[in-house]
């Protein structure tokens, strides 16, 4: 997937009408959320067919897809009790922060997120309060061209930087050798059809790797958490384009 560009423009405050939760344990999924995208791959990920009016807000097959999201704490959401929250550092996409500490239901400033045909862009929040770990969430947007094909969401997963997962420090190179090595993978697996199916195990081994590495790190940097959903979502991905495949 080739490099990606954005451009961001602080839209009027308005109340998200869809949420993507993130990923995080699902008892505390609701503290904090991205408001105004509804997941479409798994948990974290956003797949928008240009010019999709569901999903492209500008309804135009202009080669990129406009998002707005926003920031968001206590999402009514079954079996999640939101608690207050009086700090998220985001990596990524700069998202405005909603108010802190943090209220039902309130949002930080939408914001346009315009992302090029065969590109992504993600986000990760991990929010605080007095320094107890919260809540630890991630966005994966992304934009393609018709027809669909059974690695798209693949591509989109692996289409990130591994650094937007927030690390104090820099991000392993076991878990960036080995993103850049998925990602060579599912590329192989798109340009080879003959192969497909055998580049693609590879490359969920791949990813299984990263987020054993993922893990690790988590003892020691919550990064590590914001890294195994990265990796969690390109996982789910790859096995289901698999599942696609004739």
């Amino acid at each position: 997937m080739r490099a990606s560009a954005f451009w961001i423009t602080v839209l009027l405050p308005t109340l998200a009408h869809a949420f993507v939760l993130g990923g995080g344990l699902p008892d505390k999924d609701c503290r904090v959320a991205f408001g105004g995208v509804d997941a479409t791959d798994g948990a974290t990920g956003v797949v928008c067919t240009d010019g999709d009016p569901a999903c492209d807000r500008d309804g135009a097959a202009d080669g990129s897809c406009r998002f707005e999201v926003s920031l968001c704490t206590g999402v009514a959401v079954a079996g999640c009790t939101p608690e207050s929250i009086s700090s998220i550092a985001v990596a990524g996409l700069p998202l405005d922060l909603p108010p802190l500490p943090s209220l039902p239901g309130a949002c930080g400033a939408p914001m346009q997120v315009i992302v090029p045909v065969g590109a992504a862009e993600g986000v990760t929040a991990i929010a605080r309060t007095d320094g107890a770990l919260k809540d630890v969430d991630y966005l994966n947007v992304c934009c393609r061209s018709a027809p669909a094909l059974p690695f798209d969401a693949a591509l989109c997963a692996l289409g990130v930087d591994p650094g937007i997962a927030g690390c104090a420090g820099r991000v392993p190179a076991a878990i960036r050798t080995t993103f850049e090595h998925a990602r060579i993978l599912i590329q192989d697996a798109v340009g080879h059809p003959t192969r497909a199916r055998a580049d693609a195990r590879r490359e969920g081994r791949a990813v299984k790797k990263m987020r054993r590495v993922a893990q690790r790190l988590a003892e020691k940097d919550v990064c590590g958490d914001a890294l195994g959903l990265i990796a969690t979502q390109a996982l789910d991905s790859v096995q289901a384009g698999i599942a696609q495949l004739p």
